[in-house]
């Protein structure tokens, strides 16, 4: 079975309002005490699985859960052990005639299912209730109570809305309607990842990390670029859900903002591909990225310019912008806008009808290729070490082709493409180097500077002249090199 569903934080201040909307008079309550299993060195959760045994009214339920495709959909598989009024023995026998559920467990537990034990329990009261929406069937369940350890314990307070019937674009349409009114922010953290968490004393998971995505060259563009999207809010939404519960890491933020530019990129450079993409994704996805840079900015200034500034004022300065950048920055990821923007983008990946398309994907690869090919030349013809505009331009221009180069690749048969790939390296590599120097130089020269830190402004003008260099050597080796796109 494929559960299909989405799971959101409520903010107190709005708390009491949700419930009375859920009505409890027409809501059915229930309490769910369940105890989940693992083995000592975590190997379910290690590969996204969960085993669980909860005692739903009078029966325990035993629930294998396991990541599905997207943040959505989860793999569950449910067996009613009967009523009990203890917890009965594990029973991985019932999942022999399931062949899904069996390699979930082979591929985390191999043969180490006797090592599974008992690692924490939830005690939660659930308040639920299925509303119709278009041509859906939509359960919201409030989930109030603890997760608890031997040693620890942690408070849950989170809503729910699974789709029963009905299309994924309609669970996403009613659910925005939730998050607008009740100021919900969108959470893909499970209560078995919390238990985990809680286990191991830490308020955090890891800071998810892109996956390298392969296209379909059997699939339509529009598939494949679904597929992408999917791909790359599968990159973001953790790391968003861990700022937006101020708990993340400098990876997370990291992270988060290398997914949001991969979005940006691929709703820019793909937009050919489906004829569902919106004008104003780039827009929206361009202003959002821009706060995760500018917090980066300030912080790499902060450690590569402070042993350089001499005047306390500018490193106050400094100080205090990045100070705001992170204030602004947590209240952002969780704005009504945004939170709708990812379930505009969830929608998009998630719609699996068949486009009809004229060409084939390789056509628009193509055609995308030979686009930032031309955009890039003519960049470089443009470019001028007097003109900073014109190498902004060409570092662009070069950010966007080091992103699209091995994904469009992969539909081709090509010789030597690390030698193209390798070259292409090069010149991004100064590209970047010359964007910070001079992004660097531009936030020193709109300071009021003080005689003493004319010094670090002049190292960074001297820098970036040398990168400015590099960027145009490297960007022409590598148009140069030999091409296989004709």
């Amino acid at each position: 079975m494929l559960e299909v569903e989405l799971k959101f934080q409520i903010p107190e201040a709005r708390r009491n309002a949700l419930l009375k909307a859920l009505d409890p008079k027409k809501s059915e309550i229930i309490q769910l005490q369940a105890k989940y299993y693992d083995t000592e060195k975590k190997a379910l959760a290690e590969h996204s699985a969960a085993l669980r045994q909860r005692l739903e009214g009078s029966r325990w339920i035993q629930t294998l859960k396991a990541m599905g495709k997207s943040q959505l959909h989860r793999f569950e598989d449910n067996h009613d052990l009967g009523e009990s009024e203890q917890a009965p023995e594990l029973n991985l026998e019932i999942y022999q005639q399931n062949p899904e559920a069996l390699q979930i467990l082979k591929n985390a537990l191999g043969e180490t299912h006797d090592q599974l034990k008992l690692q924490f329990e939830t005690d939660i009261q659930r308040t639920f209730r299925v509303f119709q929406y278009q041509d859906a069937e939509i359960e919201i369940s409030l989930d109030i109570g603890k997760i608890r350890t031997e040693t620890a314990k942690r408070d849950i307070y989170e809503v729910e809305f699974e789709l029963k019937n009905g299309s994924i674009q309609s669970l996403l349409a009613f659910s925005f309607e939730w998050v607008k009114k009740y100021q919900l922010w969108l959470d893909v953290r499970s209560k078995a990842e919390f238990g985990n968490l809680l286990l191991e004393n830490k308020s955090v998971s890891p800071a998810k990390l892109a996956k390298e995505l392969t296209l379909n060259k059997k699939e339509s563009a529009d598939f494949n670029l679904r597929l992408l999207i999917a791909n790359q809010l599968q990159h973001l939404l953790p790391n968003i859900a861990a700022i937006s519960a101020h708990v993340a890491e400098p990876e997370h933020l990291q992270q988060a903002q290398i997914a949001l530019h991969h979005l940006h990129l691929s709703i820019c450079l793909f937009k050919e591909w489906s004829e569902d993409i919106s004008d104003k994704w780039a827009y929206q996805l361009a202003a959002f990225k821009s706060h995760f840079q500018n917090l980066a900015h300030f912080e790499h200034m902060q450690n590569t310019l402070g042993a350089l500034l001499q005047n306390p004022k500018t490193a106050e300065s400094l100080d205090k912008d990045i100070l705001y950048a992170k204030e602004k920055l947590n209240n952002l990821v969780k704005s009504t806008l945004n939170v709708q923007h990812y379930l505009e983008l969830l929608m998009f990946s998630l719609n699996d009808e068949k486009q009809t398309q004229a060409h084939d994907l390789k056509w628009f690869a193509q055609n995308t290729l030979q686009n930032q090919y031309k955009q890039l030349q003519e960049s470089l013809t443009h470019a001028d070490l007097a003109d900073l505009e014109t190498l902004e331009e060409l570092a662009l221009r070069l950010s966007e082709l080091k992103f699209s180069f091995p994904i469009l690749t992969t539909i081709y048969d090509v010789k030597n493409l690390q030698k193209y790939g390798k070259a292409l390296n090069d010149a991004q590599h100064a590209s970047e180097q010359y964007q910070v120097l001079a992004s660097s130089a531009s936030y020193l020269q709109q300071s009021d500077l003080e005689a003493s830190d004319w010094f670090a402004l002049g190292w960074l003008t001297a820098k970036q002249e040398v990168y400015a260099e590099k960027l145009l050597e490297a960007t022409e080796q590598f148009l140069v090199s030999r091409k296989f796109l004709k």
